[in-house]
């Protein structure tokens, strides 16, 4: 069974805004599932889907088609195998940058084509669908080798990725889902820390990236910065326990993620340590748009759901609508593909 993975932001790009929802992991990726579904239903499909189609013509040279983003294998008609010159990808441009094709015209010179078939069902077409296409190498290798079978995905630098983000190792998509079991002593502490300071230096700064998630004891952090082997972190991380900690402690770092294998109809492999990972992006607005909505649910949530929130020492409150209908619209009117027969 394909598990569509359809999330358009990650607890990091909440995170990384200038004034992130307050929760843990756990709310944030809970309420990015909300987000990104209310967006999907609104909207459609922002990453890419591998999918074999049955299609029915109506017996003319052009044949219009869900959101076409690029072609798996050989498209066939009434029972013909076609290839690539027997039909043209409309429009020429595609619809927008990185995005679909609509329609399949019949090439002026086809050799295997004159009109698409009318029977039900008879157009076979293998291929990535969805309303946008793009990746990013993020720049982290795997740090360890993974089964066809793992429901783990280690990298070599744990700031990469996050619980929301769709990966791409080799041709397979993971979902990341969360966090695992940290890698274990990758360095330790140079000096004793209290329960509350925000400055601690480690025997070696270089074994660590900022934006990292570390943990000392049973305490995790999150890497603000680092100058050499001191670092500023953000204490109490994940809601777990301050706590003070000795010279010599060990300090782990979560770069070992739960993920969903094969997600989006790709299928799952075995993958060599080193391996590149690449992740999956959203257009600008769709990632504005998801992370709106995360937020303010994420706010509510805090609020009791009551439709208010704010800074009562202040005097603020502020009132939401539950979901940004204009946002929603507009973006949609963006990505609507608007068929002239």
């Amino acid at each position: 069974m394909t598990t569509f993975a359809q999330l358009f932001c990650t607890v990091n790009d909440l995170l990384n805004d200038p004034q992130p929802p307050a929760g843990d992991v756990a709310i944030l990726y809970k309420e990015i599932q909300a987000a990104s579904q209310t967006i999907l239903q609104e909207i459609g499909e922002f990453i890419p889907v591998n999918e074999t189609r049955n299609l029915q013509g109506r017996g003319s040279r052009r044949l219009f088609i869900p959101p076409l983003l690029g072609l798996t294998g050989s498209v066939v008609n009434d029972g013909t195998a076609l290839v690539e010159t027997d039909f043209i990808l409309q429009p020429g441009e595609r619809h927008w940058r990185n995005g679909p094709y609509s329609m399949l015209e019949v090439d002026p010179d086809a050799a295997n084509l004159s009109e698409w078939s009318q029977e039900a069902d008879s157009i076979v077409i293998p291929a990535r669908w969805g309303l946008y296409e793009e990746t990013e190498v993020t720049g982290a290798t795997l740090g360890a080798a993974q089964s066809n079978s793992e429901t783990t995905l280690q990298i070599s630098d744990g700031s990469k990725l996050s619980p929301g983000a769709v990966a791409l190792v080799g041709t397979e998509q993971e979902l990341i889902t969360g966090y695992s079991t940290p890698v274990t002593a990758v360095t330790t502490l140079n000096g004793t820390i209290d329960d509350t300071q925000e400055t601690i230096v480690l025997t070696n700064g270089a074994l660590v990236n900022i934006g990292e998630i570390i943990r000392c004891g049973v305490e995790q952090k999150r890497i603000l910065d680092i100058a050499t082997h001191t670092l500023y972190v953000q204490r109490h991380w994940n809601k777990t326990l301050g706590a003070s900690h000795s010279t010599g402690a060990s300090v782990d770092v979560y770069r070992k993620f739960t993920v969903e294998r094969g997600v989006n109809g790709t299928t799952a492999a075995a993958h060599d340590n080193a391996t590149a990972v690449s992740r999956y992006l959203v257009p600008a607005d769709v990632l504005f748009l998801c992370k709106e909505i995360a937020t303010l649910m994420v706010n509510k949530a805090a609020s009791g759901y009551a439709g208010r929130t704010g800074n009562q020492e202040l005097g603020t409150v502020y009132y939401n609508d539950a979901f940004p209908r204009f946002d929603l619209e507009r973006i949609r009117d963006h990505y609507s593909i608007k068929t002239v027969q």
